[in-house]
Order: structure tokens, then C-alpha cells, then sequence
């Protein structure tokens, strides 16, 4: 018995010894051969991901650049050219209500100015249906304007020669074409004005887009390439792997100049806007409700009496309950002192600050002509509006003042123009080079990765 169960014993443990490797055989692989295909594996992920960190780096820089573009070339261009539209069209109304004002002949000068205003206006009419594109607010804005102006047009020359065989009914044509200026057209130029000034604010925008997609990509494929380090750092007792060290070098390259580019790209935008497009449309603005203050205070003469309400929108009235309405004078002088509020240097402070003196001096003169024409001095209001006389020397006519309200007002403007030009144009070239950098680089990443794990498995084989 003690014979036979040894012999069993024996048998047994044979057999288990037999079982073991046939067993590994069947459940599992070589340790070498599965750390060989995870680094085949690791090798193609690191490079897919060099290459897809390429690819959104490039297209967020692209989207960024066709913003700083769309900023410089377009948008930016169109709103000049709206505001121009509108300052043209502005100013043909306050000319030919000054125009009438005056006996006989028109001044060749004044008659000089209101047909430039039509012509600028048509030429900034053409620039921005040019550029308007596929916009259809900006274009139905456009239409209705060059619809309506040569209704306006006609209706003036009907109140001139009216004028000038001594009709008083052309006043009433003046009065129309006035109206059909300020309740249709300019509204129209001004929803112009303002679907660009939509567009522009998107524009740039875009051009400070941050680029979410490429720097997640990236912070995880920094993360990958570090980990990976590390982890075949410990396997082969090497210190580095050059070419994993290669690839994040590239990509930390990358990272650092993509932010460096676009932290400039975003201080010119910033700027573009600050010194300038917001600038600009302050005063524009100003130079608007100048020419519409203008144009009151030109009808309220014109009509003798009849025209009260253009003082009454010149000066704003208050209700009985005390509710006040601002007039166009009292909400230019608040345009005025944002845009004094706005300028980032001296020479758009000094700009604004001449601004709102002549301003204050046309507005005193302009209570002095009220007051003139309230008591019957019609000539002397007439004189002072058209600053035909000197007659209240040393101060300067009602006509003089305007004048140079108008003057700070086209210098401050084309300053701060120039302003968002300059910024625009340096915002456009912050990227310059970085799409093909970070092509390039890309590259550069994969095959690094490629080859600093090709010669792990090259160790395998």
C-alpha cells in the first residue's frame, strides 16, 4: 500500500507540472511580446495626437485671423463708410436749410457743399453696396436710402426755385424734403450704421477667439508625453528618451508661441477698439446731433413762427409733471463728454475739450439768435446764423462756431480713425507665421514621438 501511493503521489505532480505551461500557453502572451504592441499602439496614438494638435492650432489661428482681417478690411471699412453716409446725407440737410435762408442766389460756397454731400453720399452709397456682400440688413438698409434720395433731392430743388421767385410755398417743400430726410432716409442710414457697428463688434470678436480645442489637445497630449516619460523612464533605468523629450519640446514650443502671438493679437484688438472704433463712434455720433441741431435751428428761423417744434426738438421740453425730453443740444453735449471721457491720449482729449467749447459758444449764440428773432430783430438772427456779420464782436456768430464744432469734430474723428487703423493692421499681422509654425512643428512632434518609441521596440525584436 505505502508502495502504490507514492507511485500515485509521483503521478500527480507530474502531471500539475506538465499543466502549468500548457496552461500560460493558452491564457496569455509573452511579457515581451505585449509590451511590444502597447508601444506600437502608444507610438501611433502620440503621433495621431502631434498631428491633431497641428490641425485645430491651425484652424483656430485661421479663425482668428479672418476675424483680425474681417476687423481691418471689412468691417472696420463698411462702418466708416456707413458714418460717412450718414455725416454726407446730415450735412446736405443743414446746407440747404441754410441755403434757403438766404435771399436770392444761392451762395456759390453753401451750393458748393450740399452738392459734395450728395456726391460723397452716392460714393459711400456704391463703397458700401460693394462691400455689403450677402448682408441682407446692410443691403435693405442701402436700398431704402438710394431709393428715397432722389425724391429728396427733387423736393429741395422745387423749395429753391421757389425761393429764389419769392413763393413762400417752398418753404413747404423745404419742410418735406426735410421730413423725408430725418423720418426716412437718415433712419435708414442709421440702421445701416448700426447692423455694421453689430458686425464689427463681432469681428472682433472672433478675432479674440480663445482657442479652446487647441489647448485641450494640447494639455492632454502634454500630459500623455509626460506620463509616458516617466513611466519608460522606470522600465529602462534611462534617464530620458530624447525623442519623447523632442516631441514635448516642440509642443511646449508651440503652446508658448501661440500664446504669445494671440496675447499680442488680443492687445491690438483691445486697443483697436479702445483708441479707436469706440472713439469714432462717439463722435461720430456727435457730429450727427450737431448737424440735426443744425438743421432746428435753420428751419425754426426759415419759418418765421410756423416751425416752433424745431426748437422745441432743438431744446427739449419739459411736461408738466416735470418729465424732461432732451433736446438734440442737450443729448449732443452728453455725446461730447463720453467722447472727451473715451479719448486714450492727449491729442483726442484736446480734441474733445475744443469740442465741447465750441459747442457751449454755438449754444449761446444760438439762445442769443432766439432771442433776437423772439423780438422781432429777424436780420440780426439771420446774420448770426449765417455769420454773415460780426455784429456781437468779439464772440463768434452762431454760423462761426458751428463751423468749428464741425472742424474739431472731422479732426478728432480722422484721429481716432487712424487710431483703429494703425491697431487693426498690427492685430492682423500678430499672427503672421505661426499657422505655418505650428504646421511645421507638428510634424516635427510626431516624428520625434515615432522614432523615441521605435527604438523601444526596436528592443524587443
Amino acid at each position: 500500500m505505502t508502495t502504490a501511493s507514492a507511485q500515485a503521489q509521483t503521478q500527480v505532480l507530474a502531471a500539475q507540472k506538465a499543466a502549468v505551461p500548457a496552461a500560460r500557453a493558452g491564457s496569455t502572451k509573452p511579457p515581451g511580446l505585449r509590451t511590444d504592441r502597447r508601444l506600437v499602439r502608444l507610438r501611433a496614438a502620440l503621433a495621431a495626437g502631434a498631428l491633431l494638435f497641428g490641425v485645430v492650432g491651425i484652424i483656430g489661428t485661421q479663425v482668428r485671423a479672418d476675424g483680425a482681417d474681417d476687423t481691418k478690411s471689412h468691417s472696420g471699412v463698411l462702418i466708416q463708410q456707413a458714418e460717412q453716409l450718414y455725416h454726407s446725407l446730415s450735412d446736405a440737410d443743414a446746407t440747404s436749410t441754410t441755403i434757403y435762408l438766404h435771399v436770392g442766389e444761392a451762395p456759390p460756397d453753401l451750393l458748393a457743399t450740399y452738392n459734395s454731400d450728395l456726391q460723397k453720399a452716392q460714393a459711400a452709397l456704391l463703397a458700401a453696396t460693394n462691400e455689403a456682400g450677402d448682408d441682407t440688413a446692410a443691403k435693405d438698409a442701402l436700398g431704402a436710402v438710394a431709393s428715397q434720395l432722389p425724391q429728396y433731392v427733387k423736393l429741395n430743388a422745387t423749395a429753391a426755385a421757389n425761393n429764389l421767385l419769392g413763393y413762400p410755398v417752398g418753404f413747404r417743400y423745404l419742410t418735406q424734403a426735410s421730413s423725408l430726410m430725418q423720418g426716412t432716409i437718415l433712419p435708414a442710414a442709421q440702421k445701416l450704421t448700426d447692423t455694421e457697428a453689430k458686425n464689427l463688434a463681432s469681428a472682433e470678436n472672433t478675432a479674440k477667439q480663445f482657442p479652446w480645442l487647441m489647448i485641450a489637445v494640447g494639455v492632454v497630449l502634454l500630459i500623455v508625453l509626460l506620463v509616458v516619460q516617466v513611466r519608460e523612464s522606470r522600465r529602462t533605468n534611462r534617464a530620458f528618451n530624447v525623442g519623447l523629450l523632442g516631441a514635448t519640446a516642440g509642443l511646449v514650443l508651440s503652446l508658448v508661441w501661440a500664446g504669445a502671438d494671440m496675447t499680442v493679437q488680443n492687445s491690438h484688438e483691445d486697443a483697436a477698439a479702445k483708441r479707436g472704433s469706440n472713439q469714432v463712434s462717439a463722435l461720430a455720433t456727435a457730429r450727427i446731433l450737431s448737424l440735426q441741431a443744425r438743421t432746428d435751428e435753420m428751419l425754426t428761423l426759415v419759418g418765421r413762427g410756423t416751425a416752433d417744434d424745431k426748437e422745441t426738438d432743438y431744446a427739449g421740453v419739459t411736461a408738466p409733471d416735470g418729465a424732461h425730453t432732451p433736446g438734440t443740444e442737450e443729448l449732443l453735449v452728453q455725446e461730447l463728454q463720453n467722447a472727451g471721457e473715451l479719448a486714450t491720449d492727449d491729442s483726442g482729449k484736446n480734441l474733445a475739450r475744443a469740442a465741447a467749447t465750441d459747442e457751449a459758444a454755438w449754444h449761446k449764440q444760438h439762445q442769443d439768435l432766439r432771442a433776437f428773432d423772439q423780438q422781432n430783430q429777424y436780420e440780426k438772427a439771420v446774420d448770426s446764423a449765417l455769420g454773415q456779420h460780426d455784429f456781437a464782436a468779439p464772440q463768434a456768430s452762431a454760423a462761426k462756431s458751428f463751423t468749428a464744432l464741425q472742424s474739431d469734430l472731422d479732426q478728432a474723428i480722422k484721429h481716432a480713425e487712424a487710431s483703429f487703423t494703425s491697431e487693426a493692421s498690427d492685430g492682423a499681422g500678430a499672427l503672421a507665421g505661426l499657422q505655418i509654425g505650428l504646421g511645421v512643428l507638428a510634424l516635427l512632434m510626431a516624428a520625434a514621438a515615432a522614432q523615441g518609441l521605435g527604438r523601444r521596440i526596436a528592443e524587443y525584436h
